[in-house]
């Protein structure tokens, strides 16, 4: 866990230091920061059961933070590269003859979205955005936390999850996807946003995939933020 934050701390370093370069050569462009919450779950489809999990599916409660650059193509028109630490992950409860069974899935990914941005100024105020693009994310560590209440089997297991494309791996190590989001920046540099973010590659392992079974990120982000 440590080098992923060490990892993640010098990349967010380093994509600053290259926006506020961008900044100061006296482009029309200005960079910024944005954290908040996400609501993730992971759909199944293409495989017999697949209606049953996602029944059971419950939105998983995460984290998102990140450092992006807003440099302008056009009149009111922005291209908005990013990196971003995003909490994902999924839940899933089921209760049989009394007993309860909770597994969550939390996932640490980092991105690198780039996103182009359309500006609606409401006069001297500030202006709303709207934008959307792809996202490329690495998946680099997470956990599963399965409790069972009811029952003599009652209790709550830990364990590390593993990405890669061996059977033994729980999840792809990568994941692309597109992000679809709506926001509005005040002239004061704050602002305030939604986002949501559709997975579309496979997220089950190669090894074990067969047919048209597929495993996809589906993520609702709220944030706020602020932009010089």
């Amino acid at each position: 866990m440590k080098k992923i934050i060490l990892l993640g701390s010098a990349l967010l370093m380093s994509t600053t230091v290259l926006f506020a370069q961008s900044t100061m050569s006296g482009s029309d462009a200005r960079i910024g920061i944005k954290a908040g919450v996400n609501l993730s779950t992971i759909r199944a489809s293409g495989f017999d059961g697949a209606k049953a999990i996602n029944d059971a599916t419950k939105q998983n409660v995460g984290y998102n933070f990140t450092v992006f650059g807003d440099f302008g193509v056009g009149n009111n028109f922005f291209i908005q590269p990013g990196i971003s630490l995003q909490n994902k992950g999924t839940k899933l409860q089921n209760t049989t003859a009394g007993i309860t069974t909770e597994a969550t899935a939390n996932i640490m990914a980092i991105e690198v979205p780039v996103n182009a941005v359309l500006r609606i100024p409401t006069g001297n105020s500030g202006a709303f955005h709207l934008n959307a693009g792809p996202y490329i994310g690495f998946n680099v560590a997470g956990k599963v936390k399965t409790k069972v209440s009811g029952g003599a089997a009652s209790g709550t297991t830990e364990e590390d999850l593993k990405f890669g494309s061996r059977s033994e791996d729980d999840f792809a190590s990568t994941d692309f996807g597109a992000n679809f989001g709506v926001g509005y920046r005040m002239a004061s540099g704050f602002m305030l946003g939604a986002n949501y973010g559709m997975g579309l590659t496979n997220l089950q392992p190669k090894a074990d995939r067969s047919g048209d079974s597929k495993a996809t990120n589906r993520v609702w982000g709220f944030s706020l933020g602020y932009s010089f």
